[in-house]
């Protein structure tokens, strides 16, 4: 059966054409698109969680707050004091901790430029859009509440603690005047958190999938626009998850053969190595592919 949610691009100006759709929203009259991006290098990979590749077989699934809770405490001296779980949960992604968390963009050209940067010909790469303000409607009624009354459709590390006290409270926390109301985004107890709000269990209820801004912590962050996707089961396939509900994502994909000059053509965009990994390492990843021989 053919998926009409997925495309490719034949050429550069069908490839701009395709990224720039459905960026209109007639509630505020302006070009925001409502979907966020992300590229992958072969069009065949899915959209699995890192925490997911990691487990593997296993079934160690108590590994993610037990990495996340080592983290917060050998990472002190770098990061200072996360200010919540969610807070930690960003920065440890962004330096490499497997989690359920996977990098999207609200940029497409960023996305596309993630799709096409190792310049394998070999395969199609291929560039996800997932509407955020739809799958949003899906959420729990304590992340929908704290949208709701901000007037936004993005979460950010901030809005999710908010989200995260409000589901404490509908939980009855606190009902009691003898008991303290608990705190769900104290870093010191995490794997208790952790089994409380997002345990994997063997027939898991209530799935479902939010996106948020991570903290501005370095300039690869602001420059590469990004956003964290995060799922209550961190064993489900995003693409498995999107083919189950059509108006909410699309698929571009680029022929392998055209690779190379969309990433000329993104570099002259500015969009590169260097403007997205604004490090020595960027800088010098640049200039060999900048100034590589072709043939």
């Amino acid at each position: 059966m053919t998926d009409d949610r997925i495309v490719r691009a034949e050429s550069w100006i069908e490839f701009h054409d395709l990224l720039s759709a459905d960026m209109w929203l007639d509630d505020i009259e302006r070009h925001r698109s409502p979907y966020v991006y992300r590229g992958v290098s072969d069009e065949s990979f899915s959209l699995q969680t890192p925490i997911d590749r990691f487990v593997g077989d296993s079934g160690k699934w108590k590994l993610e707050p037990l990495l996340l809770r080592n983290f917060a405490q050998y990472a002190r001296g770098e990061v200072g004091e996360p200010e919540s779980v969610w807070h930690l949960l960003a920065i440890a992604r962004h330096y490499g901790l497997p989690t359920r968390l996977l990098d999207w963009s609200f940029s497409p050209l960023v996305a596309a430029y993630f799709a096409v940067q190792d310049g394998n010909t070999a395969h199609d790469a291929a560039i996800w859009a997932a509407d955020y303000r739809t799958l949003h409607e899906e959420l729990p009624a304590h992340y929908r509440e704290v949208l709701e009354v901000t007037e936004t459709n993005m979460l950010d590390v901030h809005l999710l603690s908010n989200a995260t006290l409000e589901y404490d409270a509908s939980q009855g926390a606190g009902a009691d005047r003898e008991q303290p109301l608990r705190n769900l985004n104290d870093v010191s107890r995490i794997t208790e958190i952790w089994r409380e709000m997002w345990g994997v269990e063997d027939e898991p209820d209530d799935q479902y999938v939010l996106f948020f801004r991570p903290p501005a912590i370095d300039d690869r962050i602001v420059n590469q626009s990004a956003v964290f996707s995060f799922q209550s089961d961190p064993r489900l396939a995003l693409d498995e998850w999107f083919a189950e509900r059509e108006d909410c994502y699309r698929k571009i994909v680029v022929p392998g053969e055209r690779k190379l000059e969309f990433r000329d053509k993104l570099d002259q965009l500015n969009v590169n190595h260097r403007t997205l990994f604004p490090d020595l390492e960027g800088l010098t990843t640049w200039l060999k592919r900048y100034y590589q021989p072709s043939g």
